[in-house]
């Protein structure tokens, strides 16, 4: 899916939408180097351009989560080993196994709603009330609780991974996405060494 210029225009009105109805607060705080690949999967650029929109004051690489996994991924790249971080959103597989359509949450789907609005509607639910049946993972990692939820596997065994940060007041979103075997996912998460995960980040320091 090739992204114009009038997608990054889309997006940034979405993001100056999402901040005044105070849906960025919702997310913590993420990198944009990826933990597989070990470079930024958006380019400098954009991630200001799209921080700028949200009135996030940021130091590159520490940004909003959900302006960069929601908005940035959109437009990123940058071949991961698990593929596109846009594919989540635009594949429409993420959307089926939440049981929304497949174009839920892709960029200018709905012109109502914003996709964060949607990705958070679908997220918060399931990361605060987890289904029955799902794997709930809490650990304390770099003096911050973390919490991630997989989802039950479904009939192929795959199940979706939400992950949050407790931020004092509550749990704010990272990210979320599809897991092609949710109970080795599951295991795995829980048995490997406490630490930030999924490109979570620690708030970034203030400007000199």
């Amino acid at each position: 899916m090739d992204l114009s210029p009038y997608d990054l225009a889309l997006a940034v009105h979405c993001i100056d939408a999402d901040r005044r109805a105070g849906r960025l607060n919702l997310w913590w705080w993420s990198t944009v180097i990826d933990e597989n690949v070990g470079r930024p999967v958006i380019s400098t650029q954009l991630y200001q351009r799209l921080h700028e929109a949200g009135g996030v004051d940021v130091v590159f690489p520490i940004g909003n989560a959900g302006i960069i996994h929601v908005y940035g991924y959109q437009f990123s790249t940058v071949q991961t080993p698990y593929g596109l971080k846009s594919d989540r959103w635009t594949d429409g597989r993420l959307a089926r196994m939440l049981d929304r359509p497949p174009s839920h949450f892709q960029l200018g789907d709905d012109m109502h709603e914003t996709p964060l609005q949607r990705v958070s509607d679908a997220a918060m639910p399931l990361l605060l009330v987890p289904p029955r049946g799902s794997a709930v993972i809490e650990k304390s990692a770099d003096g911050v609780r973390t919490r991630a939820v997989v989802t039950p596997p479904g009939a192929d065994g795959a199940g979706v991974l939400i992950s949050a940060v407790d931020d004092g007041d509550g749990w704010s979103l990272v990210t979320l996405f599809p897991v092609d075997d949710a109970a080795r996912f599951a295991r795995e998460a829980e048995e490997a060494p406490a630490k930030l995960r999924w490109n979570a980040a620690l708030p970034p320091r203030p400007r000199p």
